[in-house]
């Protein structure tokens, strides 16, 4: 009977949106060997980088290989902060270049 309790790289790669190169992503993860506090920070910043600007844009395109993002260390980075734009400049904006879809 096959275990089906998921370990803590199967969480890391059921949250990660590009499932890539699994077995250089496992290899970096044992290597890494994250502490359970250390798979909960990894797991929360993938929630918000999941948004980012970056990894939306193209399908994903720039998301980064998965072993790289471990190995690099990113769920250290820090979130780009957009500027948020009034409703008064959204229709500014739509009035000059149209609706965006």
């Amino acid at each position: 009977m096959a275990d089906l309790l998921m370990t803590d790289f199967d969480l890391f790669w059921q949250s990660y949106p590009r499932r890539t190169a699994k077995g250089d992503a496992r290899k970096a993860w044992q290597k890494l060997n994250p502490s359970p506090a250390l798979v909960q920070e990894i797991l929360e910043a993938l929630v918000w980088q999941r948004q980012q600007p970056d990894w939306l844009k193209a399908g994903g395109q720039y998301v980064p290989f998965p072993a790289s993002w471990l190995r690099s260390e990113r769920w250290e980075d820090e979130p780009v902060n957009l500027p948020q734009l009034s409703e008064r400049t959204i229709r500014s904006l739509r009035a000059i270049y149209g609706e965006v879809h």
